[in-house]
């Protein structure tokens, strides 16, 4: 039997992942699940790419999702459609955390961030303006593989301790 070959993009984005997940792993602090199957409030399966715990009881946890989306080869209307489908997913994943108790015990108070991981800006900043202020707007941390902390920071006009220049 002939196998098929996998699609050059569907192999990098796995690598990416891979990637981004042993980050989590050799750096993170706390319980860090990756690849986790939860049950959605909708009693749909969903997979958390990485789960972090701080184990303190009224403490933090992360959900993080990780997506090697190349937001330069969208339209803008498939750009809008691509931030909707990551916004409720990840809010999918919260809500059935809240719900269920899948990762946070019921009657836990924890707080729970969460963030996605792109690898690379778009090139245009007003789509790059568009893309982080609706997650953000939404709740959602954005990071860029391609950008480090301190371009960040010079780019949205903020100081190391996170204050305005």
């Amino acid at each position: 039997m002939k196998r098929i070959k996998e699609p050059e993009r569907l192999r990098k984005g796995k690598i990416f992942h891979k990637k981004i997940e042993q980050n989590w792993i050799d750096n993170g602090a706390g319980i860090i699940n990756t690849e986790r199957t939860i049950l959605k409030k909708n009693h749909r399966k969903g997979r958390v790419d990485v789960f972090v715990d701080d184990e303190d009881p009224d403490g933090n946890a992360a959900i993080i999702e990780i997506k090697a989306t190349d937001w330069d080869r969208m339209t803008e209307k498939a750009v809008r459609r691509n931030i909707r489908r990551h916004v409720n997913q990840i809010w999918g994943y919260i809500e059935s955390q809240i719900l269920n108790g899948e990762y946070v015990p019921k009657g836990v108070k924890k707080s729970i961030s969460p963030g996605i991981v792109f690898p690379k800006k778009p090139k245009d900043e007003s789509r790059l303006k568009l893309i982080e202020e609706t997650f953000i707007d939404n709740g959602i941390a954005v990071v860029w593989e391609d950008e480090s902390l301190e371009e960040c920071r010079r780019r949205n006009g903020l100081s190391e301790k996170g204050l305005s220049i």
